[in-house]
C-alpha cells in the first residue's frame, strides 16, 4: 500500500482518539485499529496542546476519578462474588466447592475461601492434585476459547464462528462437540430482528448500466465496490450511514455518517475509502439509482478517479445484495439491540462495529471463516509468492 500522503480523517482521529479518552490504552487501541502506537500517540499530544491547559487538567483529574472508581467497583464486585457462592455452596459436597475455589484461585485466596466455604485446605489440595481426566481438561481449554470468541463478539457470534477460532488450536474439536459446551453454558448468540431495506429512485436523473448484473464473482481486492445508505433511529432523529465495500474483501473500504442523506454523505464515504486504499484506475463501482449517486457531483467524483459507474436496475434490490447484506449484519447484530439517545452514541456504536469487528475481527463464512483482512493479506501473500 502506497504510504504517501494523508491515509486518516480528521474525523476518524477523533473517533481513536476518543477510545483512549474512555479508558482504553494506547496500545490496544492501535492495535484494534491497525495503526502505529505512535501515530496515535502523536495525535493525542497534538489534540492535548491545543486544548486549554486548566480544560486539559479537569480532564485528567476526571480520569482518575474515574479509574478510583472502577477500581472501587471491582473490589465491591469481589466481596459480592464471594458472598454470593458462600450462600449458594455451604450446603453443597465438598467437590462442588473445591470447583468454586479452583475456578476463583486467580482472584481470591486459597486459604480465605476455604475458611469461609467451611473446607479444609489439605481436603482442596488433595482433590485437586487428583486433576480431571484429559478429556476433562482438554473441554476446559475449549471453553476457554469458546468464551473468549464470545466475549470478543459481544455475544454476536453463532456455534460455527466459535468452532473456527476453537479450531485454530484444536484443529478435531467437532461441532457437536462444542455445541455441549455452548449450550451448557448458555454461549447463543444474540437474537436477529427483522432487516428492512430502502432506497430512494424517484428523480430524472442520468443512470448508468448495470455491469454486475448479480454477478458477484471477483477474483481480487479492488476490482469492486459497493455503495449504500441506511438509517438509525436515535431519539434525536434519524443518522443516516452510508458505505463502500470491497466485495471480494467483504471489507468497508469507507464510510460516514451524517444527520441527512444528501449528495455530502455519500461523497465523504466514498473519499475516505480512496483516501485509505488508493485503488486502481478502472474500478467498477456500484450502487443503487439513488439520486445521491446519480447527481453530478458524485459522477464527477467518480470521473476524478477514474472509476467506472455501475447502477442497479430499478426496483431490483438483488442487483446491489452485497451492500445490502452489510446493512442486515450491523443492524441485527448490534444496532437493533440499542436504543440511542443522541446521534453520537450510534456513530460510536458504528466505528466500533465497522473498524474494530467487522473488518478485523468478525469471520465470514463465505471467506472460510476468515475475517476481512485476513483474507486480503492471504490474497496479497499468495501475490507474493507467485
Amino acid at each position: 500500500m502506497n504510504k504517501n500522503g494523508k491515509r486518516y480523517s480528521d474525523e476518524f482521529k477523533s473517533d481513536a482518539m476518543s477510545l483512549v479518552k474512555e479508558g482504553r490504552s494506547i496500545s490496544s487501541v492501535a492495535r484494534d485499529l491497525g495503526i502505529s502506537y505512535q501515530s496515535l500517540r502523536n495525535w493525542l499530544k497534538a489534540s492535548k496542546q491545543q486544548q486549554d491547559p486548566e480544560a486539559s487538567r479537569i480532564l485528567e483529574l476526571e480520569a482518575q476519578l474515574k479509574a478510583e472508581k472502577k477500581r472501587n467497583a471491582d473490589l465491591e464486585e469481589t466481596v459480592a462474588i464471594l458472598k454470593k457462592g458462600y450462600g449458594h455452596l455451604r450446603h453443597e459436597q465438598p467437590e462442588v466447592k473445591y470447583e468454586f475455589i479452583k475456578e476463583h484461585s486467580s482472584k481470591f485466596p486459597v486459604e480465605k475461601m476455604c475458611q469461609v466455604l467451611e473446607v479444609s485446605r489439605s481436603g482442596y489440595y488433595a482433590w485437586k492434585n487428583r486433576g480431571p481426566s484429559n478429556r476433562e481438561l482438554e473441554n476446559q481449554q475449549i471453553l476457554k476459547i469458546a468464551k473468549e470468541s464470545y466475549e470478543h463478539n459481544r455475544g454476536i457470534c453463532g456455534l460455527d464462528k466459535m468452532l473456527a477460532d476453537v479450531r485454530e488450536k484444536f484443529p478435531e474439536c467437532s461441532r457437536h462437540r462444542l455445541y455441549r459446551l455452548q449450550k451448557r453454558n448458555n454461549l447463543y448468540s444474540k437474537r436477529k430482528k427483522k432487516f428492512k431495506a430502502t432506497t430512494n429512485s424517484n428523480h430524472k436523473l442520468p443512470v448508468a448500466e448495470n455491469l454486475l448484473n448479480q454477478d458477484f464473482n471477483i477474483d481480487k481486492p479492488n476490482t469492486v465496490w459497493v455503495t449504500d445508505i441506511t438509517y438509525v433511529d436515535t431519539l434525536e432523529g434519524w443518522l443516516y450511514l452510508a458505505t463502500v465495500k470491497d466485495i471480494y474483501t467483504k471489507e468497508i473500504v469507507g464510510w460516514a455518517t451524517a444527520d441527512n442523506m444528501k449528495t455530502d454523505l455519500c461523497i465523504k464515504a466514498l473519499k475516505s475509502a480512496v483516501m485509505r486504499h488508493r485503488p486502481p484506475k478502472g474500478l467498477i463501482h456500484h450502487s443503487d439509482r439513488g439520486v445521491q449517486y446519480c447527481s453530478k457531483e458524485y459522477q464527477s467524483l467518480l470521473n476524478k478517479y477514474f472509476m467506472i459507474p455501475s447502477m442497479s436496475r430499478k426496483g431490483n434490490c438483488y442487483d446491489n445484495a452485497c451492500a445490502e447484506a452489510f446493512f442486515a449484519t450491523i443492524k441485527c447484530e448490534i444496532l437493533y439491540h440499542n436504543r440511542y439517545k443522541t446521534r453520537e452514541e450510534a456513530h460510536r456504536d458504528i466505528f466500533w462495529y465497522i473498524e474494530i469487528y467487522y473488518n478485523r475481527k468478525r469471520r465470514h463464512q463465505a471467506l472460510g471463516y476468515l475475517t476481512p483482512m485476513q483474507f486480503k493479506q492471504t490474497f496479497y501473500e499468495r501475490e507474493n509468492v507467485a
